[in-house]
């Protein structure tokens, strides 16, 4: 029995997809060698988020023994920005590291505030400063995410 041409060429067609599909799953969709660390640092990022809000979910303010969690939080960053290498990619991580220092030097700060705050007085300016920290932190890991995601 002999194939007509066409299903020759119909049986090569599905062969060619089958391959580029089980190459598009497997070696084009890993992380490339410049993404790694981003995705460690993502990684961390989500891992201490986690860990700092079991701490502190029953509290509006973090406490002095939270201090510690925070710092871990962004010292893990610093070190893991440092380990970028794409020029692009490695602004941005550091820039995100710098962002989680100024929130966490901004702690102590927000406690005293809130311990001097009078009740249904305004918040505090600090509130405002580690809010728009929090949102600036928020946008850098989207980006990263976005690039290497």
């Amino acid at each position: 029995m002999r194939l007509d041409r066409r299903w020759w060429l119909a049986i090569a067609v599905v062969i060619a997809v089958a391959i580029a599909f089980v190459l598009s799953q497997t070696v084009f969709s890993r992380p490339s060698e410049d993404c790694r660390p981003v995705l460690d640092l993502l990684e961390f990022n989500k891992a201490q988020s986690g860990l700092i809000a079991s701490n502190d979910q029953d509290r509006a303010v973090p406490t002095v023994a939270d201090d510690a969690a925070y710092q871990q939080w962004a010292d893990g960053l610093a070190q893991r920005a440092q380990k970028v290498s794409a020029p692009d990619l490695a602004a941005r991580a550091i820039h995100l590291a710098d962002l989680a220092n100024q929130f966490v030097a901004k702690l102590p700060r927000l406690r005293a505030a809130s311990q001097s705050r009078a009740p249904g007085a305004p918040a505090p300016p600090v509130v405002h400063e580690m809010s728009t920290l929090n949102d600036r932190i928020l946008h850098e890991l989207d980006e990263l995410s976005k690039a290497c995601v």
